[in-house]
């Protein structure tokens, strides 16, 4: 099936890219230009409830329906709450059936996204052609785009599904909408910890659980945080989510010089809110980086095993720190030495901070 953009036209569109974090800030700039190749269609974004917060930000998204993953597996633990699983699984599928899509983008491209494309009976369901996408994708597709090149970055690849409609698609930095009671709670922070005045490092020093494999030594950020509070008089913060308070307590243990814990950030919303203070945001290979880079703030992200070209923070504001070892760049779930990220050493973030510093105008 080959389709336009003239046939796509003032049409109800589903959006599909259930997480994570990054992956949805990668697809943003792709949903921007449907909505403005589409100023009438209806547009909305099918998203898991653990990141729903941020794709509620977006402006271009008009509604935001829910997949409640995480709910329903918490439920598969609890043999009582069977059937009241089974129901709402039915009421969830029933509503996204008489949503009466017409056009199905499917961003995400594994079997589970291509099976909630299907089940919406939308007549055209975009998707990425076999050897593109995962787990059988491309069956429940009937439009299969292949980007120009196997290697790319995620957001071309995104915009290239965009293109395939006949959209004319290029990037265009994400821009959120945070509501005030969240900036709110951000501002409370800032005064109470006397920051109002100071520049602001602000470190991510975690990863998920599933990525912890890409995660910079902790004794290593102590001494690059140390080093920035020395010699550039940076307020250095630790941003947090979950276990991840006890990495942050940890660097704090290493150091010379006191450094502060961040607040705890409910949702996305206020991670955002308080990143938007930041004059300068170091962090790994995760979502947070992702999302610093995109809201303009000078990034510094240290890579380890997976490739830069696919999946570095993409705006110009920001700086990989990698090393160039021979296993490197690998797509591993598991490794046993990890040497790609345990090499990089302060010294050398330091270093990509100062050129930062210097491209910025910034004195020492």
């Amino acid at each position: 099936m080959k389709i336009g953009k003239n046939s796509i036209n003032q049409k109800n569109i589903l959006i599909v890219r259930l997480g994570a974090m990054g992956d949805i800030i990668h697809v943003i700039p792709a949903v921007k230009n449907v909505r403005e190749a589409l100023p009438t269609s209806k547009i909305t974004w099918l998203v898991e409830d653990n990141i729903k917060d941020l794709v509620e930000m977006v402006p271009e998204v008009d509604e935001v329906l829910v997949f409640p993953r995480k709910r329903w597996q918490s439920w598969l633990l609890r043999p009582e709450r069977y059937f009241q699983f089974i129901s709402e699984m039915f009421a969830f599928f029933k509503q996204l059936n008489m949503k009466r899509y017409d056009i199905v983008l499917d961003f995400h491209g594994n079997f589970k996204s291509g099976l909630l494309g299907y089940l919406s009976a939308a007549k055209i369901r975009v998707g990425f052609s076999m050897g593109y996408c995962k787990e059988f994708n491309y069956i429940f597709t009937n439009v299969h785009i292949t980007p120009r090149q196997k290697t790319m970055h995620r957001i071309e690849k995104y915009l290239s599904l965009v293109q395939g409609l006949g959209i004319e698609a290029y990037y265009k930095k994400p821009v959120f909408s945070v509501p005030e009671q969240d900036n709110n709670y951000i501002d409370d922070f800032i005064l109470k910890n006397h920051l109002g005045q100071k520049s602001m490092a602000i470190i991510h020093p975690g990863t998920s659980l599933f990525g912890k494999y890409k995660r910079w030594p902790t004794e290593k950020y102590a001494r690059l945080s140390d080093k920035l509070i020395e010699d550039f008089g940076y307020a250095v913060i630790f941003t947090w989510s979950g276990p991840e308070y006890n990495i942050a307590e940890d660097i704090r243990s290493h150091m010379h010089f006191p450094a502060i814990i961040a607040c705890k950030t409910a949702s996305v919303k206020q991670l955002v809110a308080l990143l938007q203070r930041a004059d300068i945001y170091i962090g790994g290979d995760t979502g947070p980086t992702h999302l610093a880079s995109c809201l303009g703030i000078p990034t510094i992200a240290v890579f380890g095993p997976k490739d830069p070209v696919v999946y570095a923070p993409f705006d110009e504001n920001a700086s990989v720190v990698r090393k160039d070892i021979h296993c490197s760049p690998c797509e591993k779930r598991r490794c046993e030495h990890v040497t790609c990220i345990h090499s990089i050493t302060p010294d050398d973030v330091y270093s990509e901070i100062c050129k930062l510093r210097k491209k910025r105008g910034l004195t020492f």
